[in-house]
């Protein structure tokens, strides 16, 4: 019985990791894409002003 209950903690341990991770990955995507689209904006000024 207590087998099921360790089985049980971890499984939900994991689950809240996962979790935590996809918000994480989610987060660093949305401000890496926010950098390209800056960076892009900063290309296009100096390609125009060059």
């Amino acid at each position: 019985m207590i087998d099921l209950g360790v089985v049980i903690v971890l499984m939900l341990s994991l689950w809240s990791i996962t979790v935590t991770l996809k918000k994480l990955t989610a987060s660093i995507l949305q401000k890496q894409d926010q950098q390209l689209k800056l960076l892009e904006e900063i290309k296009d000024k100096w390609k125009n002003n060059g």
